[in-house]
């Protein structure tokens, strides 16, 4: 074989492999692809089937109490099964947990930005039937206070402690601890009163309430820059 039949036969090889790697690269972005897509769709499944759930529980409270409340109940509005039930949730608290996750986003804003409570307020004052509801039962009432106070505490530290010397760390976890129990308080009497103010002075009493709670010379110094 002549080297002008050589260097053709290669450059054939070389052609065909680059064509077979483009064929390869382009059966993986289509299996990327069917797989990005499986997971939307199982994605917004999961998103109906909650909706579903929550939407049930909400209705059902209105009517009769979180107390009263059972899980078939609750399957049974749904139109769900038992088992699909136990995929998402372990029991009806932590279904009625989800309805407050969004708040867990909605409360800390970007770095550096100031604690909002605003949105807490507006989501109370949004669902006031709801949430008055859930306050009148001691049950309800124990969950839905646990489940702020966890959203508060961990938004608290997350945005304040990084400000800190280490050797502060030990008092301010207690004094966060404090204050998500004491913005608690104040956010369910409003409740229980009746909302008499606006969320947004609510809001502003909630934050000027953290910055006492928490405020030594050095914490007060650093909320103020806020």
């Amino acid at each position: 074989m002549n080297k002008s039949a050589k260097k053709s036969g290669n450059a054939d090889r070389d052609r065909g492999g680059d064509r077979t790697r483009a064929a390869g690269k382009i059966a993986d972005r289509r299996v990327q692809d069917r797989r990005v897509q499986d997971r939307r769709v199982q994605d917004r499944r999961v998103q109906k089937t909650r909706k579903l759930l929550s939407d049930a529980l909400v209705a059902l409270i209105l009517e009769k109490g979180y107390d009263e409340v059972s899980i078939q109940d609750i399957i049974d509005r749904a139109n769900v099964g038992r088992s699909t039930f136990y995929a998402h949730y372990e029991n009806k608290e932590q279904l009625l947990l989800f309805g407050h996750e969004h708040l867990r986003a909605l409360s800390l804003r970007d770095a550096g930005r100031p604690f909002d409570f605003l949105p807490f307020y507006r989501h109370l004052a949004e669902m006031h039937e709801l949430v008055r509801k859930l306050l009148s039962a001691e049950k309800s009432e124990r969950v839905l206070a646990r489940s702020l106070e966890d959203i508060l505490q961990g938004s608290i530290c997350r945005l304040y402690a990084p400000r800190l010397a280490p050797e502060e760390g030990a008092l301010f976890m207690l004094r966060c601890e404090a204050a998500a129990a004491a913005l608690v308080r104040l956010m369910t009497s409003w409740v229980h009163k009746g909302m008499p103010c606006s969320p947004e002075r609510m809001a502003e009493e909630s934050t000027a309430l953290l910055q006492r709670v928490l405020a030594d010379e050095r914490a007060a110094a650093s909320l103020d820059r806020l």
